[in-house]
């Protein structure tokens, strides 16, 4: 199966996990502790531990959303074009 930004998360997605790392350091302002953080959230403590650790070093900024994962595709339109038409044709197409 193939996915338009290499098999991450969509950008709905991503805007929700930021979503949830930012009430997290809500908590963190607040001096809540990290289990009770973590089961508000519904994530595991490890997550909120290195959250907290994020937010304690580089602030709120640390925690925001990246963008996608992974390389910048190095092919060029044209050729991404022929690429997915030679795998929509299937390996039997090629040999």
């Amino acid at each position: 199966m193939r996915y338009p930004d290499g098999g991450g998360l969509t950008a709905e997605q991503r805007k929700r996990r930021e979503e949830v790392r930012m009430r997290a350091v809500d908590l963190f302002e607040e001096g809540v502790e990290v289990p009770c953080s973590a089961r508000e959230l519904r994530v595991s403590e490890k997550s909120v531990y290195q959250w907290r650790r994020a937010w304690r070093t580089g602030g709120r900024e640390s925690l925001r959303s990246k963008g996608p994962s992974g390389y910048d595709c190095r092919l060029g339109p044209h050729l991404q074009a022929k690429l997915a038409t030679w795998l929509d044709e299937g390996p039997a197409a090629h040999g």
